[in-house]
């Protein structure tokens, strides 16, 4: 872990979502927000889990992640 790391990989957690007020799947999937708009009502964003990662636009009152990334 400490080689990817030191080679520029970033760890997500797989903090889940949140549904109205309840926080859903947390340590099964990870859902984040990107920095590109999708359209004036959805947003662009990052979803994974054990069965891999997918990208596509979630309407912007869904309860995502944010993590600060900065590429180098």
């Amino acid at each position: 872990w400490q080689q990817m790391e030191a080679a520029g990989a970033v760890f997500l957690p797989a903090s889940g979502y949140l549904w109205g007020s309840i926080v859903r799947d947390v340590q099964d999937i990870g859902d984040y927000w990107s920095a590109s708009s999708y359209d004036s009502d959805y947003a662009d964003y990052l979803c994974f889990g054990s069965g891999g990662a997918d990208t596509g636009g979630s309407a912007r009152y869904d309860g995502l992640s944010v993590r600060l990334v900065k590429d180098l």
